[in-house]
């Protein structure tokens, strides 16, 4: 009889233990549940009395920064209800990112019927179609929707709900990228129409949303296996130099000056052009806090050298003070892009010869008449269009959305090593052990690599089918194989060599920082096929 007893309590321990389990998972489930609702509803509702895929965007970002704030709060002070709130805000985040691309999905439906009945035709289009993954925008949402959900997943465990503090800020970054820019339509050309087209896009932006997580994992592995957040310091403020020196076409450190694109407005209309407005005080600003920066490599770099306590005291004043500076730089960037006036006597006059031969490509000239073009005329040209277009001229914070996204960026990066460098020992003491922060980042490691090559596939298919072959070395193609290779080289070192810990936290860096080249860096610096994303 006690035997019998004995099973059933088993049985009903088994039976709670599993109710428990699926409750754990009941964030994620009721976030994508509640996106497909609204999904539906607004499939019901007109688009111009339902909300924006913008405005749910921001929502998405709001609820993605309260949540970081509080699963940090509960690092350095834990208490249940920060836990709970970190947790159902991530829930509400990943609610709202995806309801925004589910919202856009359909505007992009309705969008694409108004132009068939603007030309007269009744033939509704396919539904791969008008899948909203055309441009950047559309991946840098599902990109923050694909950490935001494995954040959460990876949350159901208690002792992991630590990872969005880090992993929720990163997330935010990108759709504030995407904020930056803009959620315009646009048309691809009739070659890339294809059903693969959002197969290999989705399986991209969610396997970056995977290794933003490993990358998180493996920075908070750095720190819990006592990586001096000096050494973070130090690299962080080469990363935030190497911003500075490398916007706004490599001018800031050489003249002083920083200067951002400029557009051509008409109508409901604009048009991005190689004109740059130099931007006040924003240039000198962030040459104070490179060199600020600087500072704080060289103390750092002398107290990890020789110890030296008065060093380390000054490279934290020194790396405060740079925060400030990036702040300021930032805050004056913003506001003077949307109050600056007169922005024909900003353009340096030494564009026009370039202009002037953008100009004239665009006019349909071949590059032997630009070639027998004097310089003079070239300016002329430039001149010219500039004084008939004065009053159309503008600036806007979607011209230079990379570039003020990376600004920011190395501004969080500042912060996180500063918040990191407060009661470092308390938050290491509370964070989970190493060998369950190293498991966690080979599983997620992992995905994504079987994530990257599912890309590479799909895209090698797709690339078949639209241009005739399955791989042409396109500058995108080769940056996701390179980051594939470096997620592979960190499963192979440690399973054939035995690697852990470090080593392949600098693999999972080393592996994200490739997939973000691949995301932004092809786009916005190398010409290619894949320059529209």
């Amino acid at each position: 009889m006690s035997s019998k007893k004995q099973a059933t309590n088993e049985a009903a321990a088994h039976t709670d233990e599993a109710a428990s389990s699926l409750r754990s998972y009941l964030p994620a489930i009721l976030a994508i549940a509640g996106a497909l609702l609204i999904g539906l509803l607004r499939l019901q509702v007109d688009g111009d009395r339902f909300i924006s895929d913008g405005a749910l965007m921001f929502l998405a970002l709001a609820c993605y920064l309260t949540a970081a704030v509080f699963h940090l709060t509960n690092l350095y002070a834990p208490s249940e209800m920060a836990q709970k709130i970190g947790l159902w805000g991530t829930g509400l985040g990943v609610f709202f990112n995806l309801s925004s691309w589910l919202v856009r999905w359909v505007a992009a439906h309705d969008r694409e019927l108004l132009i068939l009945a603007k030309n007269g035709t009744g033939e509704m289009p396919w539904i791969w179609r008008y899948i909203p993954f055309a441009n950047l925008y559309d991946l840098s949402l599902a990109f923050a929707f694909g950490a935001g959900i494995t954040t959460l997943v990876i949350a159901h465990r208690k002792n992991f709900r630590f990872l969005g503090a880090v992993s929720l800020p990163l997330a935010s970054l990108i759709l504030l990228l995407a904020r930056f820019i803009g959620n315009e339509f646009i048309d691809l050309p009739p070659i890339l129409d294809s059903y693969w087209r959002p197969i290999h896009v989705g399986i991209a932006s969610l396997s970056y949303g995977v290794a933003l997580v490993c990358f998180a994992i493996a920075v908070i592995y750095l720190l819990k296996d006592g990586v001096k957040t000096e050494a973070m310091a130090i690299w962080s403020s080469i990363f935030s130099i190497a911003v500075i020196a490398t916007i706004s076409r490599f001018s800031v450190l050489y003249t002083g000056t920083y200067s951002a694109a400029t557009f051509l407005t008409g109508g409901s209309t604009r048009r991005s052009l190689p004109l740059r407005a130099d931007i006040p005080y924003v240039g000198w600003t962030l040459v104070i806090a490179a060199l600020l920066l600087l500072g704080v490599i060289i103390a750092f770099g002398v107290y990890l050298s020789k110890k030296n306590e008065e060093a380390r005291l000054w490279g934290h004043r020194l790396l405060k003070l740079s925060l400030i500076m990036q702040a300021c730089s930032v805050a004056l960037l913003v506001s003077q892009i949307k109050t600056l006036k007169n922005i024909t006597e900003r353009i340096d006059p030494r564009q026009f010869e370039q202009f002037g031969k953008w100009m004239a490509e665009n006019d349909g000239a071949t590059k032997e008449q630009i070639a027998q073009a004097s310089p003079e005329q070239l300016i002329a040209i430039s001149q010219d269009f500039i004084a008939q277009n004065a009053d159309r001229l503008s600036l806007s914070l979607n011209a230079n959305p990379v570039e003020l996204a990376a600004l920011i960026t190395a501004f969080a990066a500042t912060l996180f090593v500063i918040i990191f460098s407060f009661r470092t020992e308390k938050l290491r003491a509370v964070l989970p052990p190493l060998e369950k922060l190293d498991s966690l980042m080979y599983k997620t490691a992992s995905v994504a690599f079987a994530g990257l090559a599912m890309l590479l596939i799909t895209g090698a298919v797709w690339a078949n089918e639209s241009w005739g072959r399955y791989w042409g070395w396109d500058s995108k193609e080769t940056g996701a194989l390179v980051a594939w290779l470096t997620y592979a080289a960190f499963l192979h070192t440690r399973i054939s060599r035995g690697w852990k810990g470090r080593s392949s936290a600098y693999f999972a860096i080393v592996g994200f920082l490739l997939v973000i080249f691949t995301y932004l860096g092809v786009s916005y610096l190398l010409p290619g096929l894949h320059s529209y994303a």
